[in-house]
């Protein structure tokens, strides 16, 4: 199995188009937020096509600006995780099925809010324009105060009482594009695998590596997932990302990854995520934190489409 490295990073491929804004601050909330145990079971199945070549072109022909935003979309079938174009279904290729949902703490809540296990809707009118068009993810969140709230999906439906496991390790990262009605603070994208996931199937474990997860602080197996905070610090290479008003794809590296160093407690062992026993990702937007660690709402609305994995 793959060795294991320390937290997760975003970065921006060479090939993506360029994000502009950036952060003037350390988004150092306290956790990432629980695993949550939601499987994604109630999302739809819905295949998904492959992302589309781009919006139609005017009369007058592609600008030179309209050709660089379609070479930076992912045409690849068998790598589509979701292009939202009809439900919020994740593209069936290579055994990958479910469906993205919605995960906050409990003094929030979001428009429309959650049905059960019930297919959260999408937004059939907004999509990412530079790709496949009309049809997102969209999330409006507000009161979320304790740690936030997040955007997520397992890769394959649960083994039983346990998430199941995806084999990603041909791929390097995750691409996705992604908007808001204002700046966002605080963002970070998450890749969770059976070392890092309460509800991992124990039996996928090397017994020699160290599982943990995000329980409370002090426990002896509290940590984070391996992921990547956008205008942190700790990861350098992303203090320039920011999502704001307009479509922007992110790409999120596997080798990049690390744990949250706010959250005590990391493998002892083989620290590295295990790409070979993935179980979902998520993208989350952190509570708002003071300079003592208070935390606040941190109101959010975003939309998220066309999410790939690299090759």
């Amino acid at each position: 199995m793959t060795t294991r490295h320390a937290c997760f990073l975003l970065i921006l491929s060479a090939v993506a188009v360029v994000a502009s804004g950036c952060s003037s601050g350390s988004n150092n909330g306290s956790n990432p937020g629980p695993t949550d145990a939601h499987a994604g079971a109630g999302g739809s199945t819905g295949g998904g096509g492959a992302t589309g070549a781009g919006g139609s072109t005017g009369a007058g022909g592609a600008t030179t600006a309209d050709a660089a935003a379609v070479a930076a979309c992912v045409n690849i079938a068998d790598d589509l995780i979701a292009d939202f174009a009809t439900d919020n279904g994740l593209h069936s290729a290579d055994g990958r099925s479910g469906g993205f949902y919605v995960y906050g703490d409990v003094k929030g809540v979001f428009d429309p809010p959650k049905d059960g296990d019930n297919p959260y809707p999408i937004d059939t009118a907004t999509g990412n324009t530079n790709c496949s068009g009309p049809g997102s993810f969209h999330v409006k969140a507000s009161g979320f105060s304790a740690w936030g709230a997040a955007a997520a999906a397992d890769f394959v439906p649960a083994d039983g009482t346990y998430k199941g496991t995806y084999d990603a390790s041909k791929y390097k990262g995750i691409s996705f594009w992604a908007k808001a009605t204002a700046p966002l603070y605080g963002v970070l994208v998450s890749i969770k695998d059976v070392y890092t996931e309460a509800a991992a199937n124990p039996t996928a474990l090397d017994p020699a590596i160290f599982p943990c997860q995000y329980v409370y602080a002090g426990a002896t197996n509290n940590c984070s997932p391996y992921l990547v905070k956008f205008g942190d610090t700790q990861f350098p290479n992303y203090m320039a990302l920011q999502v704001d008003t307009t479509w922007k794809r992110f790409d999120v590296l596997f080798a990049d990854t690390q744990q949250d160093m706010y959250n005590a407690g990391f493998h002892t062992d083989a620290n590295q995520l295990d790409t070979k026993h993935l179980t979902g990702m998520a993208i989350q937007v952190n509570a708002k934190y003071s300079a003592a660690g208070v935390a606040s709402a941190n109101d959010f609305e975003l939309w998220i489409d066309d999410v790939n994995f690299i090759e």
